[in-house]
């Protein structure tokens, strides 16, 4: 996934439970890999444990994140970290929708 470029004609790319393994370099990788094949008017989807804005909680993720830091390269993502690198990579209309299980997902368009 860091090397191919990902499928070109789609409406949609989803990463589910992916991008908190990473470190913001390569989440930014795949971001613009996204960015450059889909459709224009196309969405990123990012349904992950998500840091709220301000990065104090809920308590559940950021003890989830400290342990992804020892296992991982990652880390969970603030909503405004992702915010910021969806808008960074070209995405607009960015959306964040709390789901469940202390679980949100993140939305971005491409414009053109």
């Amino acid at each position: 996934m860091f090397i191919d470029e990902f499928p070109h004609g789609f409406d949609l790319h989803l990463f589910s439970n992916v991008l908190h393994d990473w470190d913001s370099r390569e989440v930014g990788t795949l971001l613009e890999n996204s960015y450059r094949n889909l459709n224009p008017g196309g969405r990123i989807m990012i349904h992950d444990a998500h840091l709220n804005a301000e990065k104090n909680g809920p308590l559940p993720v950021a003890e989830y994140s400290v342990l992804l830091m020892f296992s991982t390269e990652g880390k969970c993502y603030s909503i405004s970290e992702m915010e910021d690198m969806l808008s960074e990579t070209g995405f607009s209309e960015i959306k964040h929708v709390p789901t469940v299980a202390d679980r949100s997902v993140i939305t971005g368009k491409k414009l053109v």
